[in-house]
């Protein structure tokens, strides 16, 4: 076909276009300049001006990539799809969608549909459809099954004997050679009450299912025929897209269920459970699949393909028609929309993905769905801004809307609470550590006496607590204090929604807080009071105090009965109370995403969640203090990633291209709440609480990684804890330790021993580990060594060097003896000392125990195996967070990103200046950490702001349950490892690790950590 075709042929060509089911006029339109859209035949444009410019017919046809496999077709010259229609399909080749990932924002794995052969041997194939309305069937299904090209059985089921006849009569019209079967079933459950009652069985028996149904129900006029025209358009895309579909079946032995995706008009919040978990949990139970959280896939509007293997959970279940009540509306919270949202659920518990075909951007989504993010995506503070101007009353949901809490969710307070229980009142019956579920029991018995129509109150709960448990009044006391008072110190204003409360009341608006909460004025005004939101609210709605709740309905009748709702618009984070709610009773809304939900929406989701859970085997009690621990430590994460309900502009310091994509740290104090504040806080907790700890008089933190670590534990000791011992940096360096225990015990293979390994001339490694220097001239700089292969040369070379060795030896021993007497360090002195460095092998601490006949206790964040040789001289060393295999692998993911940032203003202490009293260290030269010191001393001021908010929110007695947060402090620098979170360039770029000690010199941290992981953004 060329642009200069006769119109005789255009003509013969428009009817081969417009029937291949290929051409999307509409979508075609879209994508061409806004002065050519309004056009009276687009078939026609396309075949001419399409032609010339390459232009894509639809989301299926990728032209550039058909004319590429063609390369016989003259580009601008022939038309693509005119060749594929004429001679393509009859090649057998193979066709590719547009892959369109900028048209939804995907930043996730994509492939593109494909057009292709069925496979061979065909899999045994059902298609299953639930026929309420004639109508459809008749006009928007059986249209697209004539052209599914290759055998399968139909099943059919409906309501009535009548429709059953009436439907057999139109399948023979239409599908003449169908292999079909009819059944009549009640209709109850909507779809999936007849799929399970009637086929579970048939389905078995088959490899693969088309799932399809006739239902109106969720949405009215043309926006519901749209949205479910395409569905069908999606899962019956063409013929050679059938094909296309079952051949990635067959290819892909993990793909599972493969849904389309949703239609613009479906809200991005009805990806959660809404009203419909506490109908879904005894059927997961069943299943043992545990319910998630937050936002998670499913097919909404119930078609998809599926694997028959990978429900097979679901059909093996004796389903019968009288699992499903009758039906009476379309409301949700029924069976059927639960067993919906579970299609997605028990497909991954067999091992099987979920995988999404998008038709209009020309691509499947491997492994997870749209859930159409991308519209809440593209919502700004502007968009809030617009929606309050236009209301005349604003009302604000309070919790995870206005205020968020640093803590993963309001059980961790109760934990917490737990947690102070058992440590207080450690022979309680039943024992504190039930306190979560004793709790929870007393809330639902308290509003069991109420019979559901009131709500409670926190005195309802603790008399309810009272009388379930009997436990002593101070017990109880301390729990409902204990309780109140973390609650209201975790609650941290979200600022960008706390600009929207002050917008609305600078404009005039009238005002309103509307929450469930079971909290009272009196606990809540101190909050209100501090975060200043109480003096911009006009009218208070608690559910504790108006006998009413937003998610049960009841509340918004109130607002009705009491406020203008006509002119209301509600702001709130929770999808089913505040969004779902107010949509069923057309009450304007705006929704904005909880922290907590935009965490478990992000790839640093698994890294947050998987660490919370125990291994098997594991003792309940300890179970627990694990995931206290780790809520306690993560919770941070909400408030410091997730303020702001907005991607753009985005909580200060870090950014993220989507809800679901890796989160980039912009700014220094970030990097040091979320990436180190978990880590050192654990670690000075687990330091502080240490058994060996109440022996020392004095701590001297060690070699420059002390320094930053020093500032911390003084912080902590002078606010919180004046009782832990004193401390101080002990300047000093594996090079001066070393060299000076050569003057005590002389061992030729020092140089191999003293580090993991080495590459360079022997003279530079001298200088490095012994602090040697070798003349210029000397041959030593010629000769190139390289450890541990050249273990033998060094040795010898090591004795050949011995009295010049020794003579350095010596120095450096008296330089460290006049340095530490000046510090109260001397053999036999009384005082008993512990040092503190970040750890593996104890090199210093075994070295300095030589040199000075003094033995330490040595406290490291990981202790390898080697490390206990300080005790052959008298020491002792403790492992805080890794010990032996755990240790090897903390050196491997966390010590050069570690020791990027603990340094010290200055370089490598080198000896001691003895010719003035008190002796003073001398150091080398500076290098490219202490030229970027400033902004390294912002991430720690970053790391002490974390652990001060931690312990004021908590008080000093959350460090005791932070002792099992190992698992949790490490997880996010393992999500820094793999990718989800991400740093600046602007910081990556000044984080270096000097290794002269190794010969490497100056090391990249984040390229050494993560090659080409770091994010090249443009700052802000």
């Amino acid at each position: 076909m060329t642009t200069t075709a006769p119109d005789d042929r255009i003509s013969a060509l428009h009817s081969l276009i417009s029937q291949s089911g290929l051409f999307d006029a509409a979508w075609y339109a879209s994508r061409l300049p806004a002065c050519e859209r309004d056009m009276d035949d687009p078939i026609r444009h396309f075949l001419t001006e399409g032609t010339q410019r390459q232009l894509d017919p639809g989301p299926l046809f990728d032209t550039a990539c058909y004319l590429k496999q063609c390369w016989h077709l003259r580009p601008g010259t022939d038309n693509a799809l005119v060749h594929y229609l004429t001679y393509g399909i009859e090649e057998g080749r193979i066709v590719e969608g547009v892959h369109d990932r900028q048209r939804h924002n995907d930043r996730q794995a994509t492939v593109p549909t494909r057009l292709t052969a069925f496979p061979t041997p065909l899999p045994r194939i059902a298609v299953v459809i639930h026929v309420f309305y004639l109508d459809v069937l008749e006009h928007s299904i059986l249209p697209r099954l004539r052209h599914f090209g290759c055998a399968h059985s139909l099943l059919v089921t409906t309501d009535s004997e009548e429709k059953a006849a009436h439907i057999g009569q139109l399948i023979a019209d239409a599908l003449p050679d169908a292999q079909c079967f009819i059944r009549v079933t009640p209709n109850r459950g909507r779809n999936f009450g007849p799929l399970l009652s009637c086929w579970r069985n048939a389905l078995l028996d088959h490899d693969v299912f088309l799932h399809l149904h006739t239902k109106k129900s969720l949405y009215t006029g043309s926006e519901q025929q749209e949205w479910r025209d395409t569905l069908l358009d999606t899962l019956l895309p063409t013929q050679q897209g059938v094909a296309g579909i079952l051949q990635r079946f067959m290819d892909d032995e993990t793909l599972g269920v493969l849904q389309p995706a949703p239609g613009p008009a479906v809200p991005w919040w009805a990806w959660t459970w809404l009203t419909n978990k506490a109908v879904a949990r005894p059927l997961l139970k069943r299943l043992n699949i545990t319910p998630p959280d937050g936002y998670f896939d499913y097919p909404a509007g119930g078609m998809f393909w599926a694997r028959s293997s990978a429900l097979a959970p679901l059909l093996d279940l004796p389903w019968s028609p009288d699992d499903f009540p009758e039906e009476s509306g379309q409301t949700d919270g029924t069976t059927a929309h639960a067993i919906e949202r579970c299609i997605g659920l028990v497909a991954r518990s067999t091992g099987h993905r979920l995988d999404e075909y998008d038709r209009s951007a020309g691509l499947i989504r491997v492994g997870y769905g749209r859930r159409n993010l991308d519209l809440y995506e593209r919502l700004t503070p502007k968009d809030l801004t617009a929606a309050i101007r236009t209301a005349a009353t604003v009302s604000f949901d309070l919790f995870d809307t206005l205020l968020t809490r640093i803590a993963l969710t309001p059980d961790t307070i109760h934990h917490a609470v737990a947690d102070r229980l058992v440590r207080t009142f450690p022979h309680l019956t039943p024992s504190g550590e039930d306190f979560l579920p004793l709790r929870k029991q007393a809330e639902h018995a308290a509003r069991e006496a109420l019979f559901g129509t009131d709500d409670v109150t926190l005195n309802d709960i603790y008399a309810a607590l009272a009388t379930q448990t009997g436990w002593p009044d101070e017990a109880l006391a301390l729990a409902r204090s204990e309780e109140v008072r973390i609650d209201q110190n975790v609650l941290r204003p979200r600022p960008t929604v706390m600009d929207a409360l002050r917008l609305a009341r600078a404009e005039g608006k009238r005002t309103l807080l509307v929450s469930d909460t079971y909290l009272t004025r009196t606990e809540l005004d101190p909050v209100l009071e501090r975060t200043g939101i109480l003096p911009l609210i006009d009218e208070i709605y608690l559910s504790s105090e108006r006998l009413a709740r937003k998610d049960r309905g009841d509340m918004w009748d109130l607002l009705r009965a009491t406020e203008q709702t006509e002119t209301l618009l509600h702001i709130g984070d929770n999808e089913q109370a505040d969004i779902q709610r107010t949509a069923d009773l057309r009450i304007r809304h705006h929704h904005v995403l909880s922290g907590l939900n935009m965490l478990r929406l992000s790839p640093l989701a698994p890294h947050v969640f998987d660490c919370l859970s125990s291994p098997p085997g594991t003792s309940p009690r300890h179970a627990e203090q694990r995931r206290l621990a780790g809520d306690i430590l993560l919770g941070p994460l909400v408030s410091n990633l997730f303020a702001s309900p907005f991607l753009d502009p985005g909580t200060p310091g870090s950014h993220a291209a989507s809800l679901t994509t890796p989160i980039t740290l912009t700014s220094p104090e970030t990097v040091g709440r979320v990436l180190l504040g978990p880590l050192l806080t654990t670690f000075l907790a687990r330091l502080a609480l240490h058994p060996a700890l109440a022996d020392l008089e004095h701590l001297h933190f060690l070699s420059r990684e002390g320094h930053f670590l020093c500032r911390l534990y003084m912080h902590l000791r002078t606010r919180w804890l004046p009782h832990l011992p004193e401390a101080s940096v002990f300047p000093v360096s594996r090079r001066v330790a070393i060299s000076a225990a050569q003057a005590v015990r002389f061992d030729p293979e020092i140089l191999f021993h003293s580090g993991d390994g080495y590459r360079g001339s022997m003279a530079d490694l001298l200088t490095a580990r012994l602090g040697v220097s070798v003349p210029a001239d000397d041959s030593l700089h010629d000769m190139i060594v390289s450890l541990p292969e050249d273990r033998a040369a060094t040795r010898n070379l090591t004795l050949l060097l011995r009295d010049t060795i020794l003579r350095q030896a010596q120095t450096s021993r008296d330089e460290l003896l006049a340095w530490a007497a000046s510090q109260g360090i001397t053999a036999g002195a009384e005082t008993r000392r512990g040092v503190v460095d970040v750890g593996y092998g104890g090199t210093i601490q075994r070295h300095l125990q030589t040199a000075l006949n003094v033995p330490f206790t040595g406290f490291y964040m990981a202790s390898e195996p080697g490390m206990r040789r300080v005790e052959k001289t008298g020491g002792l060393a403790f492992g805080l967070l890794a010990n032996g295999e755990q240790a090897g692998a903390f050196r491997q993911d966390a010590s050069i990103f570690l020791e990027s940032i603990l340094t010290a203003p200055h370089g490598q202490v080198t000896g001691y200046d003895i010719s003035v009293a008190p002796p003073l260290p001398r150091f080398a030269a500076a290098g490219l950490s202490q030229q970027n010191f400033t902004v390294l001393t912002r991430i720690i001021n970053g790391a002490e702001e974390y652990l001060t908010d931690l312990l004021e929110s908590y008080g000093p007695c959350v460090l005791h349950a932070l002792q099992h947060g190992t698992a949790a402090a490490l997880a996010p620098l393992s999500a820094l490892r793999s990718g989800a979170i991400r740093l600046f360039s602007g910081l990556s770029d000044v984080l270096f690790t000097e290794d002269a000690f190794c010969g490497r010199g100056e090391i990249r941290a984040m390229e050494e950590c993560l090659p080409d992981r770091a994010e090249k953004i443009s700052e802000k």
